[in-house]
Protein backbone atom coordinates (compact mmCIF):
# COMPACT_ATOMS: atom_id res chain seq x y z
CA UNK A 1 0.00 0.00 0.00
CA UNK A 2 1.34 3.84 -1.16
CA UNK A 3 0.98 5.85 2.23
CA UNK A 4 2.06 9.44 1.81
CA UNK A 5 2.03 11.79 4.82
CA UNK A 6 2.25 15.43 4.23
CA UNK A 7 3.31 17.65 7.76
CA UNK A 8 6.50 16.18 9.41
CA UNK A 9 5.54 17.40 12.91
CA UNK A 10 4.21 15.65 15.99
CA UNK A 11 1.67 13.86 14.59
CA UNK A 12 3.35 12.90 10.62
CA UNK A 13 6.66 11.87 13.08
CA UNK A 14 4.44 9.49 15.10
CA UNK A 15 2.50 8.14 11.76
CA UNK A 16 6.24 7.43 10.23
CA UNK A 17 7.26 5.15 13.41
CA UNK A 18 4.36 2.74 12.04
CA UNK A 19 4.41 2.87 9.16
CA UNK A 20 7.50 3.80 6.92
CA UNK A 21 5.99 5.81 4.09
CA UNK A 22 6.65 9.10 2.01
CA UNK A 23 7.32 12.54 4.49
CA UNK A 24 6.55 15.55 2.14
CA UNK A 25 7.37 18.91 4.10
CA UNK A 26 8.32 22.30 3.35
CA UNK A 27 11.14 22.41 5.85
CA UNK A 28 14.20 20.24 6.08
CA UNK A 29 13.62 19.55 9.98
CA UNK A 30 11.57 19.07 12.84
CA UNK A 31 10.33 22.09 15.19
CA UNK A 32 9.80 21.21 18.66
CA UNK A 33 7.27 24.02 19.00
CA UNK A 34 7.28 24.09 22.57
CA UNK A 35 11.20 25.75 22.40
CA UNK A 36 10.27 28.36 20.51
CA UNK A 37 10.04 30.72 23.27
CA UNK A 38 13.96 29.60 24.32
CA UNK A 39 14.84 30.50 20.44
CA UNK A 40 13.12 34.03 21.45
CA UNK A 41 14.86 34.38 24.42
CA UNK A 42 18.08 33.34 23.65
CA UNK A 43 18.40 33.24 19.70
CA UNK A 44 19.49 30.11 19.19
CA UNK A 45 17.69 28.90 16.50
CA UNK A 46 19.00 25.26 16.95
CA UNK A 47 17.10 24.57 20.25
CA UNK A 48 14.04 23.87 18.59
CA UNK A 49 15.23 22.60 15.30
CA UNK A 50 16.27 18.52 14.87
CA UNK A 51 17.24 17.89 11.11
CA UNK A 52 15.41 15.14 9.26
CA UNK A 53 17.38 11.68 8.82
CA UNK A 54 17.66 11.06 4.85
CA UNK A 55 15.28 8.47 3.78
CA UNK A 56 11.38 8.57 3.19
CA UNK A 57 11.96 12.45 3.28
CA UNK A 58 10.84 14.87 0.26
CA UNK A 59 11.48 18.82 0.80
CA UNK A 60 8.82 20.40 -0.86
CA UNK A 61 5.46 22.62 -1.24
CA UNK A 62 2.60 20.97 -2.09
CA UNK A 63 1.41 22.58 -4.97
CA UNK A 64 -2.58 20.54 -5.12
CA UNK A 65 -3.72 17.41 -4.15
CA UNK A 66 -5.92 15.63 -7.41
CA UNK A 67 -8.37 13.09 -4.35
CA UNK A 68 -9.85 11.81 -7.60
CA UNK A 69 -6.70 10.39 -9.26
CA UNK A 70 -5.17 9.90 -5.70
CA UNK A 71 -2.20 12.50 -6.29
CA UNK A 72 -0.39 14.60 -4.25
CA UNK A 73 1.59 17.51 -6.96
CA UNK A 74 4.59 19.20 -5.53
CA UNK A 75 6.59 21.40 -6.74
CA UNK A 76 9.45 18.36 -7.33
CA UNK A 77 6.64 15.94 -9.15
CA UNK A 78 3.87 14.49 -8.57
CA UNK A 79 2.97 11.19 -6.21
CA UNK A 80 0.40 8.78 -6.07
CA UNK A 81 -1.02 7.29 -3.00
CA UNK A 82 -3.39 4.57 -1.83
CA UNK A 83 -3.91 6.36 1.73
CA UNK A 84 -2.87 10.04 2.47
CA UNK A 85 -2.21 11.12 5.72
CA UNK A 86 -2.38 15.29 6.16
CA UNK A 87 -0.72 16.45 9.48
CA UNK A 88 0.66 19.89 8.48
CA UNK A 89 0.49 21.12 11.98
CA UNK A 90 -1.08 24.79 12.49
CA UNK A 91 -1.12 28.36 10.92
CA UNK A 92 -1.80 31.78 13.20
CA UNK A 93 -4.06 34.48 12.62
CA UNK A 94 -3.01 37.47 14.00
CA UNK A 95 -4.26 41.10 14.77
CA UNK A 96 -3.84 43.79 12.80
CA UNK A 97 -0.24 45.60 13.57
CA UNK A 98 1.10 42.78 15.80
CA UNK A 99 3.53 40.27 15.47
CA UNK A 100 3.19 36.33 15.85
CA UNK A 101 5.39 33.50 16.76
CA UNK A 102 4.21 30.26 14.54
CA UNK A 103 7.89 29.13 13.57
CA UNK A 104 11.55 29.73 14.08
CA UNK A 105 12.15 32.94 11.37
CA UNK A 106 9.04 34.23 13.54
CA UNK A 107 10.88 33.81 16.68
CA UNK A 108 14.24 35.34 15.58
CA UNK A 109 12.69 38.17 14.20
CA UNK A 110 10.24 39.01 17.39
CA UNK A 111 13.59 38.56 18.97
CA UNK A 112 15.24 41.71 17.18
CA UNK A 113 11.94 43.73 17.51
CA UNK A 114 11.48 43.09 21.02
CA UNK A 115 15.19 43.55 22.02
CA UNK A 116 15.01 47.24 20.72
CA UNK A 117 12.02 48.12 22.47
CA UNK A 118 11.07 48.89 25.83
CA UNK A 119 7.48 48.34 25.97
CA UNK A 120 5.61 45.04 25.30
CA UNK A 121 2.25 44.13 25.05
CA UNK A 122 0.95 40.48 24.63
CA UNK A 123 -2.51 39.22 23.39
CA UNK A 124 -3.07 36.13 24.98
CA UNK A 125 -2.78 34.06 28.30
CA UNK A 126 -2.78 30.43 27.85
CA UNK A 127 0.53 28.85 27.52
CA UNK A 128 2.24 30.80 25.20
CA UNK A 129 1.23 34.34 26.01
CA UNK A 130 2.56 33.69 29.57
CA UNK A 131 5.86 32.11 28.70
CA UNK A 132 6.30 35.26 26.23
CA UNK A 133 5.35 37.24 29.25
CA UNK A 134 7.97 35.98 31.00
CA UNK A 135 10.74 36.02 28.67
CA UNK A 136 10.23 39.80 27.55
CA UNK A 137 10.73 40.75 31.10
CA UNK A 138 13.79 38.51 31.47
CA UNK A 139 15.09 40.08 29.05
CA UNK A 140 14.72 43.70 30.78
CA UNK A 141 11.36 44.88 28.95
CA UNK A 142 8.24 46.62 30.20
CA UNK A 143 5.42 43.89 29.67
CA UNK A 144 1.67 44.00 29.67
CA UNK A 145 0.02 40.80 29.48
CA UNK A 146 -3.63 41.21 27.61
CA UNK A 147 -5.98 38.65 28.96
CA UNK A 148 -10.16 38.43 27.56
CA UNK A 149 -11.06 35.52 30.36
CA UNK A 150 -10.96 36.18 33.91
CA UNK A 151 -8.00 34.19 34.61
CA UNK A 152 -4.80 32.70 32.93
CA UNK A 153 -4.25 29.17 31.12
CA UNK A 154 -8.28 29.09 31.24
CA UNK A 155 -7.40 25.57 30.34
CA UNK A 156 -5.55 24.47 33.32
CA UNK A 157 -6.23 23.69 36.97
CA UNK A 158 -7.28 26.67 39.24
CA UNK A 159 -3.99 26.27 40.93
CA UNK A 160 -1.75 26.41 37.97
CA UNK A 161 -3.87 29.92 36.64
CA UNK A 162 -3.19 31.07 40.32
CA UNK A 163 0.51 30.25 40.70
CA UNK A 164 0.91 31.86 37.13
CA UNK A 165 -1.06 35.02 37.85
CA UNK A 166 1.03 35.32 41.14
CA UNK A 167 4.48 34.58 39.73
CA UNK A 168 4.16 36.80 36.85
CA UNK A 169 3.11 39.75 39.30
CA UNK A 170 6.00 38.67 41.11
CA UNK A 171 8.67 39.46 38.45
CA UNK A 172 6.91 43.09 37.21
CA UNK A 173 4.34 41.66 34.43
CA UNK A 174 1.03 43.73 34.15
CA UNK A 175 -1.51 41.17 33.69
CA UNK A 176 -5.02 42.50 32.51
CA UNK A 177 -7.61 40.23 32.67
CA UNK A 178 -11.34 40.57 31.42
CA UNK A 179 -9.83 42.85 28.61
CA UNK A 180 -10.94 43.13 25.31
CA UNK A 181 -8.94 44.20 22.57
CA UNK A 182 -10.68 47.32 20.95
CA UNK A 183 -7.92 48.65 18.55
CA UNK A 184 -4.08 48.37 18.10
CA UNK A 185 -2.92 51.36 16.22
CA UNK A 186 -0.22 54.31 16.63
CA UNK A 187 1.79 52.16 19.31
CA UNK A 188 -1.35 52.30 21.28
CA UNK A 189 -3.24 48.70 21.95
CA UNK A 190 -7.23 49.59 23.02
CA UNK A 191 -8.88 47.34 25.54
CA UNK A 192 -12.17 47.69 26.85
CA UNK A 193 -10.50 49.54 30.49
CA UNK A 194 -6.99 50.23 29.16
CA UNK A 195 -4.89 52.12 26.37
CA UNK A 196 -1.64 50.77 26.78
CA UNK A 197 1.66 52.18 24.69
CA UNK A 198 3.89 49.55 22.80
CA UNK A 199 6.74 49.54 21.02
CA UNK A 200 5.47 46.22 19.81
CA UNK A 201 2.66 43.87 20.04
CA UNK A 202 2.55 39.96 19.89
CA UNK A 203 -0.10 38.07 18.99
CA UNK A 204 -0.24 34.62 21.16
CA UNK A 205 -3.76 33.70 19.91
CA UNK A 206 -5.49 33.05 16.91
CA UNK A 207 -4.53 29.38 16.10
CA UNK A 208 -5.74 27.76 13.57
CA UNK A 209 -5.33 24.34 10.88
CA UNK A 210 -3.19 25.07 8.09
CA UNK A 211 -4.18 26.76 4.39
CA UNK A 212 -3.33 23.70 2.87
CA UNK A 213 -6.91 22.83 4.00
CA UNK A 214 -8.59 25.19 3.07
CA UNK A 215 -6.97 25.34 -0.20
CA UNK A 216 -7.72 21.92 -1.16
CA UNK A 217 -11.32 22.46 -0.25
CA UNK A 218 -11.81 19.97 2.55
CA UNK A 219 -14.62 20.74 5.07
CA UNK A 220 -12.80 22.29 8.35
CA UNK A 221 -13.26 24.24 11.41
CA UNK A 222 -11.23 26.89 11.51
CA UNK A 223 -8.92 25.91 9.47
CA UNK A 224 -8.62 22.30 10.79
CA UNK A 225 -9.90 19.16 8.50
CA UNK A 226 -12.82 17.22 9.64
CA UNK A 227 -12.62 13.68 10.15
CA UNK A 228 -14.68 11.15 11.83
CA UNK A 229 -14.23 9.38 14.91
CA UNK A 230 -11.50 6.90 13.44
CA UNK A 231 -9.60 10.52 12.11
CA UNK A 232 -10.92 9.79 8.47
CA UNK A 233 -11.90 13.05 6.33
CA UNK A 234 -15.66 13.16 6.28
CA UNK A 235 -14.84 14.11 2.49
CA UNK A 236 -12.99 11.56 0.93
CA UNK A 237 -12.48 8.03 2.47
CA UNK A 238 -8.89 7.54 1.30
CA UNK A 239 -7.99 10.27 3.29
CA UNK A 240 -6.96 11.15 7.31
CA UNK A 241 -5.70 14.01 9.40
CA UNK A 242 -4.09 13.99 12.84
CA UNK A 243 -2.88 16.56 15.04
CA UNK A 244 -3.38 20.34 14.79
CA UNK A 245 -4.64 19.80 10.80
CA UNK A 246 -7.57 17.78 12.19
CA UNK A 247 -10.58 17.90 14.36
CA UNK A 248 -13.52 16.35 14.94
CA UNK A 249 -16.91 17.65 15.32
CA UNK A 250 -16.63 16.84 19.08
CA UNK A 251 -13.13 19.01 19.45
CA UNK A 252 -9.37 17.50 19.31
CA UNK A 253 -7.12 19.73 21.22
CA UNK A 254 -4.26 21.77 19.60
CA UNK A 255 -1.63 19.52 21.79
CA UNK A 256 1.76 17.90 20.74
CA UNK A 257 0.59 15.07 23.02
CA UNK A 258 -2.40 14.35 21.16
CA UNK A 259 -0.80 15.13 18.29
CA UNK A 260 1.52 12.04 18.95
CA UNK A 261 -1.35 9.73 19.46
CA UNK A 262 -3.54 11.22 16.80
CA UNK A 263 -0.95 10.15 14.01
CA UNK A 264 -0.03 6.75 15.67
CA UNK A 265 -4.20 6.30 15.47
CA UNK A 266 -4.31 7.33 12.07
CA UNK A 267 -1.70 5.43 10.50
CA UNK A 268 -3.06 2.40 12.20
CA UNK A 269 -6.47 2.96 10.74
CA UNK A 270 -5.14 3.32 7.16
CA UNK A 271 -3.37 0.35 7.66
CA UNK A 272 -5.91 -2.43 9.40
CA UNK A 273 -9.16 -2.12 10.88
CA UNK A 274 -9.97 1.22 12.70
CA UNK A 275 -10.65 2.09 15.91
CA UNK A 276 -12.35 5.49 17.49
CA UNK A 277 -9.74 7.99 18.38
CA UNK A 278 -8.95 8.80 22.17
CA UNK A 279 -6.92 10.61 23.54
CA UNK A 280 -5.21 11.53 27.13
CA UNK A 281 -3.44 14.95 27.72
CA UNK A 282 -1.12 13.46 30.72
CA UNK A 283 1.08 16.56 31.04
CA UNK A 284 0.84 20.45 30.49
CA UNK A 285 4.04 22.24 31.73
CA UNK A 286 4.57 25.98 31.89
CA UNK A 287 7.90 27.95 32.84
CA UNK A 288 8.01 30.94 34.11
CA UNK A 289 11.79 32.71 35.36
CA UNK A 290 13.33 29.33 34.95
CA UNK A 291 10.62 27.60 37.03
CA UNK A 292 8.66 24.80 35.94
CA UNK A 293 4.85 24.34 36.89
CA UNK A 294 1.48 22.83 35.58
CA UNK A 295 -0.62 19.63 35.25
CA UNK A 296 0.39 16.22 35.33
CA UNK A 297 -2.39 13.88 35.31
CA UNK A 298 -4.86 16.87 36.32
CA UNK A 299 -3.13 17.77 39.35
CA UNK A 300 -0.90 21.12 39.99
CA UNK A 301 2.81 20.07 40.31
CA UNK A 302 6.26 22.54 40.19
CA UNK A 303 9.54 22.46 40.56
CA UNK A 304 12.19 19.00 40.13
CA UNK A 305 8.71 17.21 39.17
CA UNK A 306 7.45 19.34 36.61
CA UNK A 307 11.26 20.12 35.31
CA UNK A 308 11.44 15.91 35.00
CA UNK A 309 7.76 15.90 33.27
CA UNK A 310 9.01 18.60 30.74
CA UNK A 311 12.17 16.66 29.94
CA UNK A 312 11.04 13.70 29.13
CA UNK A 313 8.20 14.88 26.80
CA UNK A 314 11.03 16.40 24.87
CA UNK A 315 12.62 13.49 24.79
CA UNK A 316 9.97 11.58 23.44
CA UNK A 317 10.02 14.49 20.97
CA UNK A 318 13.47 13.62 19.94
CA UNK A 319 12.96 10.12 19.38
CA UNK A 320 10.17 10.75 16.93
CA UNK A 321 12.77 12.18 14.57
CA UNK A 322 15.76 9.44 15.50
Amino acid sequence: MRTIIIGGGFAGLSAMKVNKSLLIDEKDYFTLTHKLVDVFKIGNPNLAKIPYREGNFLRARVREIDFRRNKVITEMGAFDYDKLLIAAGYSQKIFPNTLKIENIDDALNLRQRVMKSKKVTILGGGLLGVELASACKEMGKEVSLVEGQNKLLGFMTKESSQFALNKLSEIGVKVLLNQKVEGIENGKVKTNDYELESDVVISSVGFRGPSLVQEMGLTNVNGRMLVDDYLRSVDYENVYGAGDSATTKGFVPMSAQVAVQAGKTAMENMLREPRKFTYKQVAIIVKINGEYFGDLMGRFVRGKVAEMAEKIGIAKAVMLVN
